[in-house]
């Protein structure tokens, strides 16, 4: 699983930092200090309106709309998969065979029929097609993303609901001798460590989720206008 997923990861990358044509337009370093802002924006609300926890509203609220975008953009893969790749040319290419009953003469009529499929030159059908099956990719690599994120997150907050760690403070803490060091103390430290860590990510992947529904939307909006222009 961890090999589709950074798989997928890498796709994200690749969509990011090229334009609709397949070009290179930036670098990884740039896709990495995007996102290194987006957590700097986490950390400062963490640490100044959600230090003592999520309320129960937001939680509930929060986890309802994980779970219904689960669903729609689960739908929305399954579904609008076939409607969105265009049957390749070369598919319908080759020999077929076909077979016609003469009630006259009553006999069969075989015939063979070459079946090549139009190959146009035009450069602007061919740069129309690139866009085209880009921006599919894309709406199929960021939904996937998408899917993704909401699954972790979800499970992060009912798995921190499940312990009734929401309201935890981790600043509530003070420092004591080494030599008065307990379990007590590490398994506190440790606590601490971890939900502060889980309230980064959730306040984190908000925003990436907003971001990739955006940016898959308006990659399936690009698509079907395409496919209705054509049409």
């Amino acid at each position: 699983m961890i090999k589709y997923l950074k798989s997928l990861f890498c796709k994200v990358i690749k969509y990011e930092t090229t334009d609709i044509n397949g070009m290179k337009t930036r670098t990884k370093v740039w896709f990495y200090l995007s996102r290194l802002r987006y957590l700097i924006i986490a950390v400062i609300c963490y640490i100044f309106l959600f230090k003592d926890g999520f309320s129960e509203s937001f939680i509930t609220i929060y986890a309802n709309i994980l779970a219904i975008l689960i669903g729609l953009l689960s739908a929305s893969m399954i579904f609008g998969f076939e409607s969105l790749y265009s049957n390749n040319k070369k598919d319908i290419e080759g020999k077929y065979e076909i077979t016609v009953n003469d009630v006259y003469v009553r006999r069969k009529k075989i015939y063979i029929v070459n079946n090549e499929a139009c190959n146009s030159n035009d450069s602007r059908d061919n740069v129309s097609y690139i866009q085209q099956n880009n921006y599919a990719n894309r709406f199929v690599c960021f939904t996937g993303y998408n899917i993704v994120l909401c699954t972790i997150t979800l499970f992060l907050i009912l798995l921190v609901s499940l312990f009734e760690l929401d309201v935890y403070d981790p600043f509530n803490t003070y420092f004591v001798n080494v030599k008065s060091v307990e379990w007590g103390h590490v398994v506190n430290l440790i606590i601490g460590m971890l939900i502060s860590l889980q309230r980064i990510f959730v306040l984190y992947a908000m925003v990436l989720i907003v971001k990739y529904t955006l940016y898959a939307t308006i990659s399936l909006v690009h698509v079907m206008t395409v496919k209705m222009t054509k049409g």
